[in-house]
């Protein structure tokens, strides 16, 4: 089952928190490469999973007419 745009954003806040926390220089004076590439990830792991999300909506939708067309001909 796929993440909420909720769960990915609470998932990402927490990721960012929790390094912050660890190194206090973190965010300072401009975002790190660190965080850069922590939000890249995520963002490409939730476009992935939207996509595939999207692929299987569409196979679902295909199959739909086929297996009603193979209902009435029962």
């Amino acid at each position: 089952m796929a993440r909420t745009p909720e769960e990915w954003g609470a998932l990402l806040g927490s990721t960012l928190a929790k390094m912050q926390a660890s190194d206090p220089r973190f965010l300072l004076p401009a975002m790190s490469p660190d965080c850069s590439r922590i939000i890249t990830e995520t963002i490409a792991v939730i476009v992935a999973e939207a996509r595939l999300q999207g692929r299987d909506d569409a196979l679902v939708g295909l199959q739909g007419p086929t297996i009603a067309r193979s209902r009435l001909h029962a």
